[in-house]
């Protein structure tokens, strides 16, 4: 099965934005920015995002063809909220 153009494009995407601020972070590092620091915590954040963005990409696009793909999907990222919530409230 060929994965969904909609999700594939979602991963590139965020994975693209994600390197684009970690580099933007190191060079602002090297020129001895504060704003270094913010910039890379941004790209921590895209890059844990990415993934579940692409799922709600997946359900989305799946939504007509397979129900089955769609819930699994949609409690995927149910469960990955639920874990970052359980692991910020921990720290």
């Amino acid at each position: 099965m060929k994965p969904p153009a909609l999700t594939i494009r979602a991963l590139r995407a965020g994975s693209a934005f994600a390197l684009s601020l970690f580099l933007a972070a190191i060079v602002l590092n090297l020129l001895g920015s504060d704003i270094a620091e913010r910039a890379g915590f941004l790209g921590v954040v895209a890059i844990i995002a990415t993934p579940a963005v692409s799922l709600v990409a997946t359900a989305a696009e799946q939504w007509a063809h397979d129900r089955s793909i769609t819930t699994l999907a949609v409690a995927v990222v149910g469960v990955l909220t639920v874990a970052t919530g359980i692991a910020l409230f921990l720290r």
